[in-house]
């Protein structure tokens, strides 16, 4: 029965929030809107897993309403790796993965978007994760599965 619930949330007007969507809307258009549904997400590019503690940053900090943005389309074609418990929040230097840039300044954008209990990120490599941030991968995604 979840399904009718989410049909209804996501043809709401675009500045009415649903009890379970995780954004505001500013300067008269709606913000990345991430919308929960059980252990479902729905990223603005298409993706529908939940990453750790990830989120729409709010608008009370100030800061950029867009910053996850980019993370997981649904066809999995960059920023598709979920990466959960990030021990090495600061560290901009990406020394394991030549394939992707070197150096990767997320420390703000990870705590602004995540909390500290478990800091979450979308990673375009399983490397950054690993090598660079110190977390865990919890999921990679597949298109179709994202």
């Amino acid at each position: 029965m979840r399904v009718p619930a989410l049909s209804l949330c996501l043809a709401s007007l675009l500045f009415t929030l649903c009890p379970t969507t995780h954004a505001v809307s500013s300067l008269g258009r709606t913000s990345a809107v991430i919308t929960t549904a059980g252990d479902e997400c729905l990223w603005p590019r298409g993706g529908k897993r939940c990453c750790g503690t990830l989120r729409t940053p709010g608008a009370k900090s100030g800061w950029r309403n867009d910053e996850t943005d980019h993370c997981f389309p649904a066809n999995a074609g960059d920023h598709y790796v979920c990466c959960v418990d990030i021990q090495s929040v600061g560290n901009a230097q990406n020394t394991a993965d030549p394939s992707v840039a070197r150096y990767n300044p997320l420390e703000g954008p990870i705590t602004r978007n995540s909390d500290a209990s478990s800091y979450s990120w979308c990673v375009c490599s399983v490397s950054i994760c690993l090598d660079q941030l110190n977390g865990t991968v919890a999921w990679v995604g597949k298109p179709g599965a994202t």
